[in-house]
């Protein structure tokens, strides 16, 4: 009987590990549009956007994150991967230029200098 138990035990214990590490898994492989939307939060928080401006981040930021993911498939030394994720972070950088009024921007703006401090 006390077989049977540990048995038991030991397959749940692999049962709640295989699930711990399914679900490790699954929270970084979000969808662009979470990830996006998470982004656009941050940056509402950041800089108090209006409701045209969010709407507008939120459309850079899923396409950027589309073309991030198709990037990342690629190895990482691949120059087309590294050039691609430069472009993406032009390409937002533009747009926010244009979506931001200056002031946000600027602030935007520091708040990435800090960042990468």
């Amino acid at each position: 009987m006390k077989k049977y138990i540990s048995f038991l035990s030991i397959l749940a214990l692999f049962f709640i590990g295989t699930q711990f590490s399914s679900a490790q898994s699954a929270e970084k492989q979000q969808s662009p549009e979470a990830i996006a939307k998470q982004q656009t939060y941050q940056l509402h928080e950041l800089v108090s956007l209006t409701g045209e401006q969010q709407s507008a981040i939120f459309k850079v930021l899923v396409d950027a994150q589309q073309n991030r993911q198709e990037l990342n498939k690629r190895p990482d030394a691949d120059k087309l991967r590294q050039e691609g994720n430069r472009t993406v972070n032009e390409r937002v950088e533009e747009s926010f230029k244009k979506i931001l009024t200056p002031e946000q921007f600027r602030t935007y703006q520091s708040s990435l200098v800090k960042d990468k401090k």
